[in-house]
């Protein structure tokens, strides 16, 4: 008898005592593979230092491939808390980011981290809120001007892709391939290996980041280096599960995000982007041609007036937008100096 009692008041008393908070654990997707450049530089990094600073208010679980998520459904994983938090591109979700899609637009954007920047001050200013209305944005990140790569075949100058079939991933770049003679195709990244391999396709806009990562170096022999257009990568999570953060966790994620952490996201993606064209073009039987000011002055002059017009149509508020990214990058490339 006394032995049940000894323990009650034992129970009793640790019922008293306050409980220590459980670490929110948080699923990332990455969708691509462990070793990709983007994880181990950059995505791998910046979770861990959120991991180290939280003093278990949250942890984040990194989860690599595209079992739980892929780069088509990032954003349907995260709807439907299947991830927590989410990383994908924009442009492969255009119908619910059309905003966005300025971010894809040519001859404006000179760096990832001036296009980085401008991107957040935007985000900030209130641009994207249509398209961000259930999500929290974590990182921006604006991705190098894209390139023109084929299989084969001379390639000096944009008129070479009469005839032949291009993979795009914008409605600008699109639009630039058809004024061109070419035939624009859509492929996802992870199929345009096999579709230049066999033929269904003869080139690639792309820029140069994509490479390592999907081995296209492989696939592509010529490579004609013009401001083709970007794209908005983005970090994210839902409103819904945001809201539920304490706020140490809160304040945690906030410490190695926003736009400090979207500078440095551009920072990342400029040293990648550089290495890996050299990683590129250093293999035997690569062949790259570097656009002049007059080639690009006559690109633009020639393709500006319809991407402005039509940007302007598909998406409300369109010429708005992309004047504000001009401002906006502009502003980047002042505070850089």
């Amino acid at each position: 008898m006394k032995l049940r009692s000894s323990v009650v008041a034992v129970v009793a008393a640790l019922a008293g005592l306050p409980t220590m908070p459980q670490a929110e654990t948080l699923i990332f997707a990455t969708t691509n593979p462990e070793q990709h450049p983007i994880n181990q530089g950059f995505l791998v990094p910046w979770a861990e230092r959120i991991n180290a600073a939280a003093n278990g208010a949250v942890e984040i679980d990194i989860r690599h491939g595209p079992m739980l998520a892929n780069h088509a459904n990032f954003y349907d994983r995260v709807a439907d808390d299947v991830t927590q938090i989410g990383w994908g591109m924009t442009v492969f979700n255009p119908g619910r980011f059309p905003s966005t899609l300025v971010a894809t637009l040519p001859f404006m954007v000179d760096s990832a981290e001036q296009g980085s920047v401008a991107l957040c001050a935007m985000y900030k200013a209130g641009a994207f809120d249509k398209d961000f209305s259930d999500v929290v944005p974590l990182l921006l990140v604006e991705f190098p001007q894209a390139s023109l790569h084929v299989n084969g075949g001379d390639l000096t100058d944009m008129n070479d892709i009469a005839g032949r079939k291009i993979i795009t991933s914008s409605p600008a770049a699109a639009a630039i391939v058809g004024e061109h003679g070419g035939a624009p195709l859509s492929f996802n990244i992870t199929e345009q290996y096999e579709a230049l391999q066999r033929g269904a396709a003869d080139g690639t806009i792309l820029n140069f980041t994509a490479f390592p990562g999907f081995r296209l170096n492989e696939v592509t022999t010529d490579h004609f280096v013009a401001p083709l257009g970007g794209a908005m990568g983005m970090v994210f999570m839902s409103k819904d599960r945001w809201n539920s953060l304490s706020d140490d966790a809160q304040a945690a994620i906030q410490a190695e995000s926003g736009c400090e952490g979207t500078r440095a996201f551009g920072q990342f993606i400029d040293e990648w982007e550089a290495g890996a064209k050299a990683m590129v073009t250093s293999q035997e039987g690569h062949t790259l041609t570097e656009a002049t000011p007059e080639q690009i002055d006559t690109l633009t002059a020639r393709h500006w007036p319809g991407l402005l017009a039509g940007f302007s149509h598909a998406v409300p508020g369109g010429a708005e937008l992309i004047e504000m990214f001009k401002a906006e990058l502009d502003k980047a490339s002042e505070d850089a100096s």
